[in-house]
């Protein structure tokens, strides 16, 4: 598998990287386009939709307004793939990486594909396996359809 992730290593911090260099960010909850962090932060104009994947090995909880991952063999989640890139799109990658850690998440590099290209991008990551609902099918965006709610 290929790796189009650039400049960003497993140690590295958002904050300190070099110009010119990209950030792959995956979102598999209300960041996913249409719900409410996604549309707080217009991702729509303020990153590149590179597409949908399945990561596998996490399982998907459900915390209420917004959900978690934790690590689970045999469990994969839903999530879209998007490049930050540029002065702007950088900061507002920042923002969203302070929002995730200050919330009881940290970063994890997950090696995925969409379509025949490999790409390496962070995801976030619960800081302690959540007590709450397991979601079965892994996907934030149908299980809401499901509830009938809006985010």
């Amino acid at each position: 598998m290929g790796v189009f992730f650039t400049g960003i290593s497993a140690g590295s911090n958002l904050t300190h990287r070099l110009e010119g260099e990209d950030i792959i960010m995956v979102f598999y909850g209300s960041l996913r386009d249409g719900l409410y962090n996604n549309r707080r932060f217009y991702l729509q104009n303020m990153s590149k939709f590179m597409g949908a994947t399945t990561v596998r090995g996490y399982a998907l909880y459900s915390l209420g307004p917004y959900p978690g991952i934790y690590p689970s063999e045999g469990s994969s989640v839903v999530a879209e793939v998007r490049r930050f890139s540029g002065k702007k799109q950088l900061e507002v990658a920042k923002s969203v990486d302070y929002m995730e850690l200050f919330g009881g998440y940290h970063r994890e590099y997950v090696d995925l594909e969409i379509g025949e290209k490999g790409i390496r991008g962070v995801i976030y990551v619960c800081d302690e396996e959540p007590e709450t609902e397991i979601i079965e099918h892994g996907d934030w965006v149908y299980y809401l359809k499901e509830k009938g709610e809006k985010n």
